[in-house]
């Protein structure tokens, strides 16, 4: 027979924050990892309303569906359960998903044990799932324009020059055809080329981040005339091939930024690698923006390079005015060999 002892270490051994609350809404008890997930004491919470883990804006709604359920109390599985926002103690507030299980305890006293998890890192996951089929989506109609507003139009110049090679009769005019026709040929490689890197950089497998990422700023400065100073080293070996990739996108997203919206025809990229962390620095002395104020891509753009970041355990901070310029700071931990933080 299990003793209250043992009740006792199952309860706080739960993954999930639980909390025991009675009929009126009061906290009677809470295991270690609510304390954990609120910030709040024991002693803080327990006595205290259920409501003071809910912000203040949801009190009232929060107050009336407690009342309902208490009027016919069944178990609701975390699968059907409440998603909420749920109030910590610093006033940051987290996604939460909530089961309820009415329960007789306390001499026979009608409680409710919540069980609260923390979907922060399920509702990033399915944030930057719907980001990446938008950027599929988008990627797939770029394809299609590049395909045919440079590709197609370039065979079909290319078979009318062959055409009128192949009739020309005057030795100088076909030398000069036949140069034309060679060069064509290869500003079409090169835009191939250049077209594989940007879909899958096959740098970072050969030569790494740091020459994956200089490709890049060739092809920037090529296309755009736009020059990128960087300092990459040969930093970048540490990162797995996920965390590599991840950094590669947001360098390559925010110097894209630079180019489409700073109004200015440089930026400079750093990258470094201390305490177990490699970090990337683009910094453009260009317009900046004002971060609350950025409309539809660029929200989305910021939001991407933040997302990839936090999915493999890393950040990225944008500072930024009007006329101020941009810095993007993204920091990536390195994984050891046994799978832990660097």
């Amino acid at each position: 027979m299990l003793t209250q002892s043992d009740y006792t270490a199952v309860f706080d051994a739960s993954p999930d924050a639980m909390l025991v609350v009675d009929a009126d809404g009061v906290i009677q008890d809470l295991n270690r990892q609510a304390i954990a997930m609120f910030g709040w004491s024991r002693e803080e919470l327990e006595g205290s309303e259920v409501e003071r883990l809910i912000p203040d804006a949801s009190h009232g709604r929060h107050r009336r569906h407690r009342r309902r359920y208490g009027e016919s109390p069944q178990p609701r599985p975390m699968g059907e359960g409440l998603e909420l926002e749920a109030l910590r103690k610093d006033g940051t507030t987290i996604p939460v998903e909530i089961s309820l299980s009415p329960s007789k305890l306390g001499r026979g006293r009608e409680h409710v044990i919540c069980a609260v998890r923390d979907i922060s890192s399920w509702k990033r996951v399915r944030r930057l799932s719907g980001m990446l089929v938008a950027a599929a989506e988008q990627e797939r109609k770029h394809l299609s324009r590049e395909l045919h507003d440079e590709f197609l139009q370039n065979l079909v110049a290319l078979k009318i020059r062959v055409k009128l090679l192949a009739d020309e009769r005057d030795d100088g005019a076909r030398e000069r055809a036949r140069a034309q026709v060679a060069e064509d040929i290869r500003g079409t490689i090169l835009g191939v080329k250049r077209m594989i890197r940007g879909l899958l950089p096959p740098e970072l497998d050969h030569g790494g981040l740091s020459s994956a990422l200089g490709s890049v700023f060739r092809d920037i400065e090529d296309v755009y005339g736009f020059t990128v100073h960087a300092s990459l080293g040969r930093v970048g070996g540490e990162l797995d091939e996920v965390a590599t990739l991840a950094l590669y996108r947001i360098v390559q997203e925010a110097v894209g930024n630079a180019v489409r919206h700073a109004g200015v025809s440089e930026a400079t990229v750093t990258l470094e690698s201390a305490n177990g962390t490699v970090t990337a620095t683009i910094r453009d002395e260009g317009c900046g923006f004002d971060t609350e104020g950025v409309p539809g891509d660029g929200c989305v753009g910021l939001a991407g390079m933040r997302e990839r970041a936090a999915l493999v355990g890393g950040s990225v901070v944008v500072q930024t005015s009007p006329d101020g310029g941009t810095t993007v700071r993204a920091s990536v931990p390195v994984q050891s060999t046994d799978g832990r933080n660097g």
